[in-house]
């Protein structure tokens, strides 16, 4: 039996047509929960394109909800050959109805209990239409993901997951309402997955990325396990939350078992909206003292800003690119305010009428799908791409590349990171290969019909922490 996983995967800048920097985890993970006797091969379209001549029992799709109409499009070509097709993930889990209109089959929920029944259906030819998970995997026993499959393209091809979900409760976070509380994995079974990988260089064998949501959740976890990896001498990098820098023996751990970057999610520089939106964990008062003891250890703070906050205008959100500099932030990344379907904050938008579009090619962090409280669609999109040169010019990634110097020899693959980080992005502003701001998707969003007006297809949800995801 032949299966191919497909990680779909669209352009989010002009001119880019491959995402080579890092290795997405699910696919790899899916195909290692397939039996021995399968032979599963994986496409990723960040670096290949998909074949669709391929003879194949199956196609197992996986994808975030903007590329939900360019994933139905692959699904049907594959159909009209008689292929079957199967997806999963968030979008299938919260509305699956959608999804069969181009799949043969979806999972609802998580893969890893239902997977098994879906290969012997298919062995019988008798694929079912619905697979449902009805409870939550320990996360105990995991396969290794097959490594061995990752294209070889990737610069960064060494993904782990340690934890899965979140304790927080952020209103606009999709993890929350698929992947409720904090579930962490046996330390023993993560340290294998680390240690088990043969990379192609130095660099692939040194980095680990971590792809969980806040790796240091459960604090007396992260700390144990970042005591079993000091002795592996490796770098690594997470997305955590910001509260990890008041732990400084969790500060110490992190920075002698290898972290050179973390991925933050500042989101506002406003109180108010933080506090709005579920954010309590976060202190805007906090923010410069706990990104200069990131500093102190050594570790690169990447941050996500989001704009399109009821509490944001136009003079608020222009503010962004000095502040940014004021506190250190070494690399910033940009987001429009994006309500996944199944979040509370899609919920209250609907309720609201505000939800301007179902064209989840939009749901990408670069498109107002919903209408803004204090400016209009136009002027927010406009912000956000003026907001981002700015925070890309020569001044500003020069300023952040090269603060604090002199620097410890210890810190200098944190430098190099921030060195080519800045780099890449500058030279995309030098380019002109700015962000698809407002131009995604295959209709303009309509602004003068009335909400119900514009939804023409079913909802579907996605969850993306700025590269570290969970799809299928």
């Amino acid at each position: 039996m032949n299966i191919e996983i497909i990680g779909v995967w669209e352009s989010q800048y002009e001119g880019l047509k491959k995402n080579r920097v890092t290795a997405t985890l699910t696919p790899y993970y899916l195909a290692a929960l397939l039996p021995s006797d399968v032979n599963v091969t994986v496409r990723d379209e960040q670096v290949r394109p998909v074949d669709y001549n391929i003879d194949v029992d199956l196609v197992a799709i996986t994808f975030l909800i903007s590329n939900a109409p360019h994933a139905y499009e692959i699904a049907d070509r594959f159909h009209k050959r008689g292929t079957p097709v199967i997806m999963g993930g968030f979008h299938a889990s919260f509305l699956p109805e959608e999804d069969l209109e181009h799949a043969d089959a979806v999972v609802i929920g998580e893969a890893e209990d239902v997977f098994p029944e879906v290969i012997e259906d298919l062995k019988h030819g008798s694929l079912k239409r619905i697979y449902k998970s009805t409870k939550l995997h320990p996360l105990k026993g995991l396969p290794v993901p097959r490594y061995d499959l990752i294209e070889k393209d990737f610069i960064l091809n060494h993904p782990v997951q340690a934890t899965r979900g979140c304790p927080f409760k952020c209103k606009f976070c999709s993890v929350v309402s698929l992947y409720p509380g904090l579930r962490v994995r046996p330390i023993d079974e993560v340290i294998r997955d680390i240690t088990c990988f043969e990379g192609r260089n130095y660099l692939q064998n040194k980095m680990v990325v971590f792809m969980d949501n806040n790796l240091i959740a459960n604090k007396r976890y992260a700390k144990e396990l970042f005591r079993k990896m000091l002795p592996l001498k490796k770098w690594w990098a997470s997305q955590l939350s910001i509260d990890m820098a008041k732990d400084k023996e969790l500060m110490r751990l992190a920075a002698k078992s290898g972290c050179v970057s973390v991925y933050i999610g500042i989101e506002s520089f406003s109180q108010e909206s933080l506090k709005n939106i579920g954010k309590h964990q976060n202190k805007v008062s906090d923010y410069k003292n706990a990104i200069k003891t990131f500093h102190e250890y050594g570790i690169y703070v990447q941050g996500s800003l989001i704009i399109g906050f009821d509490e944001d205008t136009l003079e608020s959100i222009s503010k962004i690119p000095n502040i940014i500099q004021e506190l250190g932030i070494d690399i910033p990344y940009l987001h429009i305010l994006t309500p996944f379907y199944g979040t509370e904050l899609f919920d209250r938008l609907n309720r609201e009428k505000r939800i301007l579009t179902k064209d989840w090619s939009r749901y990408n962090f670069l498109n107002a799908v919903f209408r803004p409280k204090n400016m209009s669609v136009d002027e927010l999109h406009s912000s956000h791409l003026e907001i981002w040169k700015e925070m890309h010019s020569v001044s500003k990634a020069f300023g952040r590349t090269f603060k604090n110097l002199p620097f410890p020899i210890s810190r200098f693959s944190s430098f190099l990171w921030k060195f080519l980080d800045n780099g890449y992005f500058l030279s995309q502003n030098l380019m002109g290969k700015y962000p698809l701001v407002g131009e995604s998707g295959k209709e303009n969003i309509c602004t003068t019909k009335s909400t119900e007006d514009v939804f023409t297809i079913g909802g579907l949800e996605k969850t993306l922490k700025s590269g570290f995801q969970k799809q299928l």
